[in-house]
């Protein structure tokens, strides 16, 4: 079973080769994510994925994606780089933008490429519009607290002692809980685990901790659902951006510098929340084989 590996900002994904696809009895299971993402006896990655026909008249390709854990996302803003820059550098798709199907819908990737040999380096998608009612989120008022100000206050007790943590629900084709203030890495050790978790998540929430550096910059360290604590979250950088916007921390309509740790993604919000713009770039890793029995 041979393999391409990308990532973007360090969020990294393996894409299975087409031939993996039409081995008998083929399917990206849980327990084969799991293998194949698994640091120290796999190849190691955040997810892994397919380059699949669109089931869909308006899409070119679609990303068939399961997270390092097993599980199943509607959305992955650095994954659906990776698959444009191997749809394009390897599958030979030239139409730009590429339109990709995914669970949250098909979305617009235009793609640039960089000097001769390079392929595909940076990719904007259009992430859709921003929805903060709870109905889409999905978010159970009945497990939160709600504030006069709009945000919700959910408690937390754990191995660290009960405690409440203030944010703002948010879905950019999956579930968010932005909490502003400090964005540091312990941060979203501690808090992240139990709030991924919490009840007022019924499927479950990427949780990103948010510092507010300008009216046009962010510090954001996400614990990814399905994942734990990665090095970039795309659809958590326009998460944390769309609700700076709503808070009014930072301007609507023009580019916003997201900082994760793995680098910096370009985040552009409409004022309305009709639409939300992410920029970002994407690197090939490496190309390898694995048994198909992993």
């Amino acid at each position: 079973m041979h393999f391409v590996k990308y990532h973007g900002l360090g969020n990294d994904f393996i894409i299975l080769e087409p031939e993996a696809a039409s081995h008998p009895g083929f399917s990206i299971d849980a327990a084969l994510a799991r293998a194949l993402c698994h640091r120290g006896m796999g190849i190691g990655a955040d997810g892994v994925m397919l380059c699949a026909a669109p089931r869909v008249a308006d899409a070119d390709v679609r990303m068939d994606l399961v997270n390092s854990d097993g599980s199943l996302p509607e959305m992955c803003g650095n994954g659906i780089r990776c698959l444009v820059k191997y749809a394009v550098d390897v599958a030979g798709f030239r139409r730009n933008p590429l339109r990709v199907e995914t669970p949250a819908g098909v979305l617009a990737c235009a793609w640039r490429e960089g000097a001769a040999g390079e392929g595909v380096v940076s990719v904007s998608v259009d992430m859709s519009r921003p929805r903060f009612d709870f109905a889409s989120v999905p978010f159970d008022v009945d497990h939160a607290a709600l504030r006069e100000d709009g945000l919700a206050t959910l408690a937390l007790d754990d191995r660290l002692g009960a405690r409440t943590v203030v944010g703002l629900p948010v879905n950019t084709g999956n579930p968010h809980f932005v909490v502003f203030g400090d964005a540091s890495r312990e941060r979203a050790l501690s808090d992240g685990p139990g709030l991924e978790r919490h009840p007022a998540f019924p499927e479950k929430a990427n949780i990103e901790m948010t510092e507010v550096l300008g009216d046009t910059h962010l510090r954001v360290t996400v614990w990814e659902r399905g994942c734990g604590l990665t090095l970039a979250c795309g659809t958590g950088a326009t998460a944390a951006t769309a609700a700076a916007v709503r808070r009014g921390l930072v301007r609507a309509d023009v580019p916003v510098q997201v900082d994760l740790p793995g680098g910096s993604l370009t985040i552009t919000v409409a004022s309305d929340f009709s639409a939300a713009r992410m920029d970002g770039p994407v690197a090939y890793a490496f190309r390898g084989e694995v048994p198909v029995s992993v």
